[in-house]
């Protein structure tokens, strides 16, 4: 007779290892396998460290099929320096074309070329002049003529600064009182502030990206995991915002992934959603210290606002305990607003579903993202909640306010290649999200 303590351990047994089992095959085809899915420590440097594996760059910066040395370009580059000194011995076929919206980069190419690279693309989309992305984007640049588009907008400008000094004065005043409520408003304010900040880390070197790192967060690993990961191969095996929650949060749909697993998943997920900026910001020191090795003036930036408190509670120990309040309070918003802001959802594309045949950049942008109602009518919410998530990706230098001039030419093109544009409400992601780290059966779900 079977004994029922060992079966139950068995069972117990069997669901943890379920825990720890990720996929490791991509089924986009011709997309490389990034080592750095078994770090445990997930590094933004990581990721770059990878790349320079598998990328064929050769120390150089490759795009397309070639090789060029922008190293004296480096301190001339008009979106600033850091972009191309982050970059360097990768391929950025993908950030090129993306971040550069005018051909004025393109035509400045020939000057930096080395050599043809040796070694084949470890990426396999595209960018044909006859594709879904390049006729958007030759669009997108007709819609914009009227606007400065390199630059922040006023309207932002004013709902990001209003936001920053709202987080202090709400920060201070409650640390003065001794308030866990007005330190709780702060803690919403500063996710608004911090994501508000997400839209000027995208462009050229600002201030305003400093905001981003109040939260703890860096801007600058952001740009690696965020700008050069995610958005550039969203929802994939590359994509730095699905591995990095693994295996705590797996939204990638696998055959031996358990069921049972995935509702202790959904469970743990508001416990990993309030720790999020707390491990992001361990992350970024032991980058500065034991990566980098370089502490900017960005690192300092977390500390300015417990600093402040310090000065209006009645200890330091006090203002520390209420600055961290407020940073749980913040990682729970954030974290709410960030994975269910778009991406998550059994409609929605994920590494292990069938991927199409027509491997354009622009469709799998579309593939991985869904924009919401009501939240992309409203700048102020779409600063706040990663709002006109599908054109911000397809042109993610240009501000959130000016991303509503180019929905007719994002239509227009949806509707000349036959793709889908619809919209879900913010509840049908939420509930998607969950069912995501559910479901275990590959789908064809292209738009």
């Amino acid at each position: 007779m079977d004994n029922p303590l060992k079966s139950v351990i068995d069972t117990v047994s069997r669901e943890i290892k379920n825990i720890f089992v990720m996929t490791e095959d991509s089924t986009v085809p011709g997309l490389a396998y990034l080592e750095v899915r078994k770090d445990k420590k997930k590094t933004a440097f990581g990721f770059l460290e990878a790349r320079k594996k598998v990328d064929g760059a050769e120390g150089l910066w490759r795009i397309r099929n070639s090789l060029y040395d922008l190293q004296t370009f480096i301190k001339s580059h008009p979106g600033g320096a850091e972009w191309l000194q982050l970059t360097k011995g990768t391929d950025i076929t993908e950030l090129f074309e993306v971040h550069h919206i005018t051909d004025k980069a393109e035509r400045l190419l020939p000057k930096f070329h080395v050599r043809e690279a040796t070694a084949p693309r470890s990426v396999p989309w595209t960018f044909h002049p006859d594709g879904f992305y390049r006729t958007f984007k030759r669009r997108a640049i007709e819609a914009l003529k009227n606007v400065d588009f390199h630059r922040s907008s006023l309207m932002s400008d004013l709902i990001t600064d209003s936001l920053a000094a709202m987080t202090f004065a709400l920060a201070l005043t409650g640390a003065l009182v001794q308030s866990y409520a007005l330190i709780s408003f702060a803690g919403i304010f500063l996710t608004w502030t911090a994501f508000a900040g997400h839209n000027y880390f995208h462009m050229r070197d600002n201030f305003r990206m400093y905001y981003f790192d109040l939260s703890i967060m860096s801007s600058k690993e952001w740009r690696i995991t965020h700008a050069m990961s995610h958005h550039i191969y969203p929802n994939t095996l590359w994509d730095y915002e699905i591995y990095v929650t693994e295996p705590f949060l797996n939204w990638l749909p696998q055959k031996d992934k358990s069921y049972i697993v995935g509702i202790f998943r959904s469970i743990i997920s508001p416990i990993v959603w309030m720790l999020m900026f707390l491990f992001q910001g361990v992350k970024r020191y032991y980058s500065v210290f034991m990566e980098y090795r370089v502490f900017e003036y960005r690192d300092f930036v977390p500390f300015i606002l417990p600093l402040a408190m310090s000065l209006f509670a009645p200890t330091i120990l006090i203002a520390w305990k209420l600055w961290l309040t407020m940073i749980l309070v913040s990682s729970f918003l954030g974290a709410l607003i960030g994975f269910n802001a778009a991406h998550h959802h059994p409609d929605i594309f994920h590494d292990g579903d069938i991927y199409r045949d027509n491997m354009d950049w622009g469709l799998l942008e579309l593939d991985s993202v869904r924009d919401r109602k009501v939240i992309d009518d409203s700048t102020f919410l779409s600063l706040t909640h990663f709002g006109s998530h599908t054109l911000h990706h397809l042109l993610p230098t240009v501000d959130h306010h000016y991303l509503s001039l180019c929905m007719p030419a994002f239509v227009q093109t949806c509707k000349e290649f036959k793709v889908k544009n619809d919209k879900f409400t913010q509840w049908e992601l939420i509930k998607g999200q969950f069912q995501q780290l559910l479901r275990d059966t590959p789908k064809k779900n292209h738009r």
